[in-house]
C-alpha cells in the first residue's frame, strides 16, 4: 500500500471510524478510455475525495490503485465527508463515456499500529462493507449508526437495508444507506454473498491474515478449473477455501456450494453427496452422476469439496464432472492431491511466525539487531494476530505487552503457525497467562486438547486432526513416519536413511516413502543445496507416541544418537579450517537434533554419547553464542557419577568445560577444570594430550579474577610460563607444528601484559606464520587480532586498525560471534586513538550488545582490563549523554551492519564480499 505525500497522522486510542472507497468497474473503465486517460480521471477523483475527507479531519492512511482508506475521529465527520465526496463526484463534468462512480463503506472499531500501519478486525470489516456497495452508494454499519446517534446534520439520513452476510462469512451485518440531497437513492441489490445461490456456512470467528495465500489461491482458481489445497490437519485449509469461495461468488452466478466429504468413504457416493448439498435428488432410475451433470449443463458453478482425502479414489469422479460441465470449477481441500489431469495443487503453509527468542543463540540475536521484541513488529505476524484475536474472544482485556511478548512469540513459533493449534492455545488464556501456556507446550497434544464443540470432531483437538491423517496411511508409511519422529526440527535424505534403516526393514525405498508422506502433507520439504524435510511438531509428537509402542523404538533412537555423534564430531574436526562458516551453519541447522540426543544420552546414563557430543559441540556453542546453554549442559554431565567411568572421556569433558568457563571469564572455576584434565592426561600418558592440556592450563594464569591488576599479582611464581614451556617442548618432540603455534600464541599473550617490550608482537607474527603454514584459519584470525592489539599498546593505531579489520573479516566470514566481539573492542580503541570518537562510541556499543547476546563475558573482562590499564578507551572522552546516545546507536545495529560500519563499507558491499553464504538458523 502506498502512502500519500502528506498523510495525516491517525488518531490514537479509543474507537475510530474507518472509510473505504474505490472506483466501481475501474478495470473496464481503463480498458474503455485507455491507460493515460484513465490515469487523469483517477487523479481528478483523488483530488475531489481528498478535499472532502480532509475538510472533516479525515486522516488518509493509504491508497492502493483507485482506493482510499481514511480514518475519522467521529461518525458524524465520516458521514458528512462521504456525502460531500459523493456530491463532488456527482457534479463533476466527467466525459459522457467515462463517468467515474465511487462506492464507499464505513465501519467503526479499535485499531493498533503495526509495522507503520493501522491494523484491526474493524478495518477489514469496513473494507468488506465497501466491497458490496454500488457506485455512488455509501453503506454504513450498525456500529456507525449507533455512534452517530443524534449528532447527524439534519440533511443526512440513514436508510435501513436489513441484514446481509459479507464476504468474510461472519454473522449477517445490519447495513444502512447514507441518504442526503444530491445523492442517488435507487441502487440494485447489494453485492453480498447471498445475492448468489450458495450454502457457504456462516463463520462464528473472524478470518485473520492469509492475505498472500488468499490472493495466490484466487489467481490459481482464475487460471485453473481444479485447484486442490493441501496440508496437514489444522493448517486452515477449510477456512481458507471458504474465503476464496466467497471472494469469487460473483464469478459463479449459478451457485457456490460447500460439500463436506469427511464421512464419505466410497467414490460412488461423491456425486450423490454433491447433489444433496445443491438440493438435487435422484429420480426415474437415473444415477446421481447423470442428474448432477444435467443440472450443471450451461451453468457457471463453483464446488468446494472439503476433506477429499477420505475418498482418495474419487478423483476420477471429479475429472468426469469437469469434462461434462465446462462451466464448472472445483476447489478441493485434502491432505493429498487428487492426482487427476488438470489439477493445480496449492500447499497451504502455516501462518508467518516471529522467531522464538528463547531458541536464538547469541549470534542469531545479534544478526537481528536491536534489543527486546518490538511490539509493533510482533503484531505484523499473522500467527500473533490470530492468537490475540482468539485470546480476546475468551478474555476481552488481553493484549500483547512488553512482559508477555516473548512468550506469545515463542508460542506461535513452536506451534509453527498452525491455525488450529494457535486457536486452541489462545483459548487457554482464559485461565493461564502466555508464560504458563508456553511452559506447558512440551506436550502440545495434551495441552491443546479441547476446541469448540460445534466443530467437526477432527477439528476439536490436534490429536484428532493428526490421527485422522495417520489412520489412512499404509503400514510402511506409518513405520517410516514413526521413525522420522526422532528428528527434532528437520533432517535430510541421508539422515533419514541412516535412522530408518535399509529398504527391506523400513518397508520400501526411503525416498519413495518421503514422497508418499509429503503427498499426505505429513512432511514438508525446504529447498536448498540439499533438500531438507521436517515434520510439524504436533505431528512429530503424535508419531513419537506411536513409535513408543513399537519393540524397536530404542534401536531407532540409538541410531539417531549415533548419527548425531558422527555429524558433530565430523564438523568439529573442520572448525579450524576454511569451511568453518558452512560447518557452523550445518551444526546450527541440526542443533535441535543434537540437543535431543544429548538429553536422551544423559537421561539414559550413556556417558560415551553424552560426553562425545558435548565435547564435539563446545566450540560451536562458543562461536555461536550458546555459552550459557553449554555451561549448563557440561556442568550437569560433570556432576553425574558415570562421567568418571572413562578417564579419557572425563578429561575431554573437563577440557570443554574449562573452555566455556574461559569464554565466560570465570577464571576461578576454569582453573580446577583444566587442572583435572591435565592430571587425567598425565595419568593416561598421552603426550599430545598432555601438551594440549598444559597449553589450556596456562590460561589459568593469563588473566586473574580482578582485571584491574597486573599479571604479576595473580601469577607470582610464573606457573603459566612453565606450563607453556613444557607444552612447547612436547610439541616439538612429537613434531606438532599447530601445537607449537598455539603455544607461541599463548606466550605472546603473556608478553602482551608486560609494561615494556613489544607486548608480544614478535610472538604473534611468528604464530601467524605457523598457523598459515598448517591452514588453521581460526587461529590465523586470532593471531591477527592479538597482533593488532599489541600494536595498539605500542601506540600504532593506523597499522593496528588495518590488521584488526583483516581479523574482523576472518571472524565475520566464519560467523564467529565471540571473535567479532573482541575485535570490536580493539577497533573501538583504534578509532579513539585516531580521534574518531563518534565511531569509537558506536563500535563500543555494538561490542557490548554482542557480548551480552553471546554470553562471551571474556570480551567484557578484557574491556575493563583495557579501560583501566592498557589502551585508549571511549569512556570519559565524550559528554555522558552523547556517549550514551552514540553507544545506543551502535547497539541497535544488526551484526552485519555493525561489522560493515567497523570496516568502513556498506552492508551490501559486505554481503557481496563475504566468503560463503550464512544459512544459520
Amino acid at each position: 500500500m502506498t502512502t500519500p505525500a502528506s498523510p495525516t497522522a491517525p488518531p490514537s486510542g479509543g474507537t475510530l471510524v474507518f472509510l473505504f472507497s474505490d472506483i466501481e468497474g475501474s478495470t473496464r473503465l481503463e480498458q474503455a478510455v485507455g491507460t493515460a486517460a484513465y490515469a487523469d480521471l483517477r487523479e481528478r477523483h483523488r483530488a475531489l475525495l481528498r478535499a472532502a475527507f480532509s475538510a472533516r479531519g479525515g486522516g488518509e492512511q493509504g491508497t492502493e490503485g483507485d482506493s482510499f482508506f481514511v480514518v475519522f475521529r467521529t461518525a458524524a465527520d465520516a458521514l458528512t465527508a462521504a456525502a460531500n465526496a459523493q456530491r463532488s463526484m456527482a457534479v463533476e463534468p466527467w466525459p459522457v463515456s467515462a463517468v467515474v462512480r465511487v462506492r464507499m463503506g464505513i465501519h467503526a472499531g479499535e485499531a493498533t499500529m503495526a509495522g507503520g500501519s493501522l491494523v484491526g478486525l474493524a478495518i477489514n470489516r469496513a473494507a468488506r462493507i465497501a466491497a458490496v456497495a454500488h457506485g455512488g452508494q455509501v453503506l454504513v454499519s450498525e456500529t456507525v449508526r449507533g455512534l452517530a446517534g443524534g449528532s447527524l446534520p439534519d440533511e443526512l439520513g440513514l436508510v435501513d437495508l436489513g441484514s446481509h452476510r459479507l464476504r468474510d462469512l461472519r454473522e449477517p451485518e445490519r447495513l444502512y444507506q447514507l441518504a442526503a440531497p444530491g445523492l442517488e437513492e435507487a441502487f440494485p441489490p447489494l453485492a453480498t454473498i447471498d445475492a448468489r445461490p450458495n450454502n457457504l456456512p456462516t463463520q462464528l470467528t473472524s478470518f485473520v491474515g492469509r492475505a498472500e495465500e488468499l490472493a495466490e489461491a484466487l489467481a490459481l482458481l482464475e487460471q485453473n478449473r481444479l485447484v486442490t489445497m493441501t496440508g496437514p490437519g489444522g493448517t486452515g485449509k477449510t477456512r481458507l477455501s471458504l474465503q476464496v469461495a466467497a471472494a469469487v461468488a460473483d464469478a459463479h452466478p449459478d451457485g457456490t456450494f460447500f460439500v463436506p466429504l469427511e464421512t464419505v468413504r466410497d467414490a460412488a457416493l461423491v456425486a450423490s453427496r454433491i447433489g444433496s448439498e445443491i438440493g438435487l435428488s435422484e429420480s426415474g432410475g437415473r444415477s446421481a452422476r447423470d442428474v448432477l451433470v444435467e443440472w450443471l449443463s450451461g451453468k457457471r458453478v463453483l464446488l468446494v469439496l472439503d476433506n477429499f482425502e477420505q475418498v482418495s479414489d474419487g478423483g476420477p469422479v471429479i475429472a468426469d464432472l469437469l469434462r461434462a460441465a465446462p462451466g464448472l470449477k472445483v476447489l478441493a481441500t485434502s491432505r493429498a492431491p487428487l492426482r487427476v489431469s488438470g489439477e493445480q495443487e496449492f500447499p497451504v503453509p502455516g501462518l508467518p511466525v516471529p522467531p522464538d527468542p528463547s531458541q536464538l543463540g547469541g549470534y542469531e540475536q545479534a544478526r537481528r539487531g536491536g534489543g527486546s521484541l518490538d511490539l509493533a513488529e510482533l503484531n505484523t505476524y499473522e500467527a500473533v494476530r490470530l492468537f490475540v484475536a482468539r485470546a480476546v474472544a475468551v478474555r476481552p482485556d488481553f493484549s500483547v505487552t512488553n512482559a508477555n511478548a516473548p512468550a506469545v512469540a515463542a508460542i506461535c513459533a513452536r506451534l509453527q503457525g498452525m491455525p488450529l493449534a494457535i486457536e486452541l492455545a489462545a483459548a487457554r488464556v482464559k485461565l493461564l497467562n502466555p508464560e504458563a501456556i508456553l511452559g506447558r507446550l512440551e506436550h502440545q497434544l495434551n495441552l491443546l486438547a479441547a476446541g469448540a464443540r460445534d466443530l467437526p470432531v477432527r477439528q476439536q483437538t490436534l490429536r484428532g486432526a493428526i490421527a485422522w491423517s495417520y489412520d489412512i496411511l499404509d503400514e510402511p508409511a506409518r513405520r517410516l513416519l514413526e521413525r522420522l519422529s526422532v528428528f527434532a526440527n528437520g533432517f535430510d535424505l541421508e539422515a533419514a536413511e541412516a535412522v530408518s534403516g535399509p529398504a527391506a526393514e523400513a518397508g520400501g525405498d526411503i525416498l519413495d516413502g518421503l514422497m508418499a508422506l509429503a503427498d499426505q502433507s505429513l512432511i514438508r520439504s525446504i529447498d536448498g543445496d540439499a533438500p531438507r524435510f521436517y515434520l510439524l511438531e504436533t505431528i512429530r509428537e503424535f508419531a513419537a507416541e506411536m513409535l513408543d509402542r513399537r519393540e524397536d523404538a530404542a534401536t531407532i533412537r540409538a541410531r539417531h544418537t549415533a548419527w548425531c555423534v558422527e555429524l558433530a564430531e565430523g564438523a568439529a574436526a573442520g572448525l579450524s579450517g576454511p569451511d568453518q562458516r558452512s560447518l557452523l551453519s550445518r551444526l546450527e541447522r541440526d542443533h535441535d537434533n543434537i540437543r535431543a540426543s544429548i538429553d536422551r544420552a544423559v537421561g539414559a546414563g550413556d556417558g560415551d554419547a553424552a560426553i562425545r557430543l558435548a565435547f564435539a559441540m563446545w566450540r560451536f556453542w562458543q562461536k555461536r553464542g550458546h555459552l550459557s546453554e553449554a555451561r549448563r549442559r557440561l556442568e550437569a554431565i560433570a556432576a553425574e557419577p558415570w562421567s568418571h567411568a572413562d578417564p579419557r572421556l572425563r578429561a575431554r569433558l573437563m577440557e570443554a568445560l574449562g573452555g566455556v568457563l574461559w569464554w565466560q571469564a570465570d577464571v576461578v572455576s576454569m582453573k580446577p577444570a583444566y587442572a583435572e584434565a591435565l592430571a587425567l592426561w598425565r595419568q593416561l600418558g598421552d603426550r599430545a594430550e598432555i601438551a594440549n592440556a598444559l597449553y589450556n592450563y596456562s590460561f589459568s594464569f593469563a588473566v586473574g579474577p580482578d582485571p584491574t591488576k597486573s599479571p604479576e599479582d595473580w601469577d607470582p611464581d610464573q606457573e603459566g610460563l612453565a606450563a607453556q614451556a613444557e607444552a612447547y617442548s612436547i610439541y616439538r618432540e612429537i613434531g606438532d607444528v599447530r601445537g607449537q603455534a598455539n603455544v607461541v600464541w599463548g606466550m605472546g599473550n603473556a608478553e602482551y601484559f608486560k609494561v615494556s617490550g613489544d607486548h608480544g608482537e614478535a610472538r604473534f607474527r611468528e604464530a601467524l606464520d605457523l598457523f598459515r603454514s598448517v591452514g588453521d584459519v581460526t587461529m590465523e584470525a586470532w593471531s591477527l587480532h592479538m597482533l593488532g592489539s599489541a600494536l595498539l599498546r605500542q601506540d600504532r593505531p593506523g597499522e593496528a586498525g588495518d590488521i584488526l579489520r583483516h581479523a574482523l573479516r576472518h571472524f565475520h566470514d566464519a560467523s564467529d560471534a565471540a571473535g567479532i566481539a573482541l575485535v570490536f573492542d580493539d577497533l573501538h580503541s583504534a578509532a579513539v586513538s585516531e580521534g574518531d570518537l563518534e565511531k569509537g562510541a558506536r563500535i563500543y556499543g555494538a561490542a557490548r550488545r554482542l557480548t551480552a547476546a553471546t554470553g562471551a563475558e571474556l570480551a567484557g573482562y578484557v574491556d575493563v582490563q583495557f579501560e583501566h590499564r592498557l589502551r585508549p578507551h571511549i569512556r570519559g572522552r565524550l559528554p555522558p549523554a552523547e556517549f550514551e546516545r552514540l553507544a545506543a546507536e551502535g547497539a541497535a545495529m544488526s551484526l552485519d551492519d555493525a561489522v560493515a560500519y567497523a570496516l568502513g563499507m556498506s552492508p551490501d558491499e559486505l554481503q557481496r564480499s563475504t566468503h560463503g553464504p550464512d544459512t544459520a538458523g
